[in-house]
């Protein structure tokens, strides 16, 4: 479907993908798109989105214009019972992330854009979280199932409108610091777009749990945990836990180095605009997104000064305490 999207782009204006890559760089309309999911995970039959991995810098790079807002959609849930397991379950972890970032983002008042920039984004709102939160419900619910029953037509019917209003809910509102980071650390890993999110999710949610407890505590809810005696912090952290158990149940690692990555790929640039819809730390500095990649795979510290030059930073003007 993104690849689809992209080609009516050239079709439409010429020129070649790169040329689109970024937020609101195509000119206007492109040859109408209809998309007919196969995989409840992407979204990308709703959004104004496209993914694309540029294999001469290794990183997947995102096009974002409301022009690839597809002109129908035809979501099937028999399209997807031939998806094998491990399909099913990437795909259904990345819906699971884009409804958790759309439902924890930055709030709309607050959405940082910069004077004469545009987006396809608006930040957190009431219409993103009321179809965050079904979608929530629904994976949590069905993603289980659908791996280990492919055929299990309920519960391919729970992921495939799961997966679409998540892709309601992020096209709308925005992702974040998880896709800000997976985007160079896919690309250079070659591991699903899903694998890497599900893989970075819990981190990214404990990260930003401080500013966010009444979101996590709700979506602990969601996700089925009782927490009717628990204080909101206390229910906040069960939304992690929650989702790092659905994670192991599924098969997702939970640990970089078993993505096959090498220790190189956390050198990448992070993508400014996905990292600014962050929830915490207004906007999300790069010591904290290097941070969170740390925890999830044990990085040397002789990396930071080349993650920083490639943030345009100076490592010299650093005032952190590191620990190795």
């Amino acid at each position: 479907m993104d690849l689809a999207k992209i080609s009516a782009t050239v079709l439409s204006h010429g020129g070649h993908p790169r040329d689109y890559v970024g937020d609101d760089r195509i000119p206007g309309p492109v040859m109408p798109i209809l998309c007919v999911p196969t995989t409840a995970g992407t979204g990308s039959e709703v959004s104004a989105a496209a993914v694309l991995t540029d294999t001469e810098n290794q990183i997947k790079v995102g096009i974002l214009s409301n022009y690839l807002r597809p002109r129908a959609a035809v979501v099937d849930p028999l399209l997807t019972i031939t998806c094998p397991p491990k399909v099913t379950a990437d795909s259904g972890i990345d819906a699971l992330t884009h409804a958790i970032e759309a439902y924890t983002a930055i709030d709309n008042a607050q959405f940082p854009l910069p004077a004469g920039e545009r987006t396809i984004y608006q930040g957190k709102h009431p219409l993103g979280d009321l179809m965050a939160e079904k979608a929530i419900a629904l994976i949590g619910r069905h993603l289980r199932r659908a791996v280990a029953d492919g055929n299990d037509l309920d519960a391919r019917e729970g992921m495939s409108l799961g997966a679409t209003l998540a892709g309601l809910a992020f096209s709308n509102v925005g992702v974040a610091a998880v896709h800000a980071l997976e985007y160079p650390v896919g690309g250079a890993t070659h591991c699903s777009h899903g694998a890497g999110n599900g893989l970075l999710l819990p981190y990214v949610m404990r990260f930003n749990l401080p500013v966010r407890e009444r979101e996590f505590a709700r979506i602990a809810e969601l996700l089925g945990e009782d927490v009717r005696d628990l204080d909101e912090r206390a229910a906040a952290e069960r939304a992690v836990v929650a989702v790092e158990r659905l994670r192991s149940d599924i098969g997702i690692p939970a640990r970089a180095a078993r993505t096959g990555s090498a220790r190189k790929t956390s050198c990448a640039a992070w993508p400014r605009r996905l990292s600014a819809s962050n929830a915490s730390f207004e906007p999300i500095r790069v010591l904290s997104l290097w941070r969170i990649w740390r925890a999830s795979f044990k990085l040397p510290i002789d990396v930071l000064p080349i993650l920083c030059e490639r943030y345009d930073m100076q490592w010299k003007s650093l005032k952190y305490t590191v620990k190795k």
